[in-house]
């Protein structure tokens, strides 16, 4: 009788650290998810600066700036977004966007005029540092994902995640095709 109970408790203390562990590595993907938003912040943040700068020189290229700012208007709302289904079209919208100013400096590129301009020097700098920001904070998004994948998909993290209130799993940050691809800046002109 004194070792079925010794078992049974041996037992619950491993479904209990189990379910503390996925409680963890669940917080541990929402804090992750708020460092990208702090960083996504600043560069929405600094988008209408860059776009502020760029009109002055790149009137003919209203269509890019104009979606930039949808993007930008589109992406504001998402900001904190924590469902697994909300992040997913976050991380599809800020991946538009990074994609639409990566083309707009490589447009900006042929007008001497505007990228030897002080505040574009400046606010390229400053996207470029928030963009390394948003890199790193993915990466530790990424990370904190797998974690709690793994710590949900081996037995018995299957049985004791619904009680930890994992019932979707959040998805990996992953780059689409076209952001993959090097920017040419003669196929924007």
């Amino acid at each position: 009788m004194t070792a079925f109970l010794i078992l049974l408790l041996g037992l619950g203390a491993v479904l209990y650290f189990w379910y503390a562990a996925i409680v963890r590595r669940r917080n541990a993907v929402g804090e992750a998810l708020g460092s990208i938003d702090a960083q996504l912040q600043q560069r929405h943040d600094l988008i209408p600066n860059v776009l502020a700068i760029a009109r002055r020189f790149l009137e003919h290229e209203r269509g890019l700036l104009d979606e930039i700012t949808q993007l930008r208007s589109r992406a504001m709302p998402q900001l904190g977004a924590r469902d697994v289904s909300g992040v997913a079209e976050k991380f599809r919208t800020e991946e538009a966007i990074s994609a639409d100013m990566t083309r707009l400096f490589a447009v900006a590129e042929n007008y001497p005029e505007l990228t030897s301009s002080a505040p574009m020097i400046e606010a390229q700098r400053s996207y470029d540092e928030v963009e390394a920001n948003i890199a790193a904070a993915r990466r530790f998004y990424n990370s904190a994902v797998g974690d709690l994948r793994n710590a949900v998909q081996v037995f018995p993290g299957s049985l004791v995640a619904g009680l930890a209130g994992v019932r979707d799993l959040p998805p990996f940050f992953e780059t689409t095709e076209a952001a993959r691809q090097p920017v040419k800046a003669s196929d924007h002109l």
